[in-house]
């Protein structure tokens, strides 16, 4: 039986896994600082992130979402750092999720892990990228793809950059550099957001986004 002492040397590695062991190893208590993805039959666990840089890059991306929706006039949820599960199939915790539109209110009050079984897909999701770069842009994008996730962006600390997906109606992703999922909203401002935090206060950076909404 695997334990999560033998999972913590091996961790930001896909390992195959059956899934009761995974989610055994999932909800186990030890693994609160860990997110957990499950997909094509493998596990894998990442320690949260505790930097600096991601944490405000993801407080950052969090503000100008929601101040977006505000200012537009769109019926939004953002979710931070949420398990989504599929029975025997998928599990994953992006950075930061949105329900949007008519979805918005789909998940109750004092869920803890979303049943995608029960539940639907959220329209967007995530991954503020500082050490997992690589795995944002292969598997976990794989994954998304599969699940047919409207919407799927990494952020790209280090570059200050924002990748944006979109689901084809084949099943498969495009790039794009305005959102469909919040209409309108063109990740160069997001970029430039994040091009801007680098020199200046938090303060200053969201009253700048706020004059783009604005505008």
């Amino acid at each position: 039986m695997t334990t999560l002492l033998q999972v913590q040397p091996l961790l930001d590695i896909w390992q195959p896994a059956g899934w009761d062991e995974f989610v055994r190893l999932a909800d186990d208590p030890q693994s609160d600082k860990l997110k957990c993805y499950y997909y094509d039959g493998k596990m894998r666990f990442e320690p949260m992130s505790t930097g600096a840089d991601h944490s405000r890059d993801h407080a950052l991306i969090m503000f100008a979402l929601s101040l977006f929706a505000v200012t537009q006039g769109i019926q939004a949820n953002g979710h931070d750092g949420c398990s989504y599960r599929k029975t025997r199939m998928d599990e994953f915790q992006p950075d930061i999720s949105y329900y949007v539109g008519a979805a918005t209110d789909a998940i109750p009050w004092g869920t803890r892990v979303v049943n995608l079984d029960q539940y639907p897909i959220p329209d967007l999701v995530i991954e503020i990228s500082d050490t997992s770069l690589s795995d944002d842009l292969g598997t976990k994008r794989l994954q998304y793809e599969d699940l047919r996730i409207p919407e799927y962006w990494i952020v790209n600390v280090q570059a200050m950059r924002v990748l944006g997906f979109e689901i084809t109606p084949d099943g498969m992703t495009q790039r794009i550099h305005e959102s469909r999922v919040l209409a309108g909203l063109k990740l160069e401002i997001l970029e430039e957001a994040l091009v801007r935090s680098r020199s200046e206060s938090q303060s200053a950076t969201n009253a700048w986004v706020m004059q783009q909404f604005q505008a």
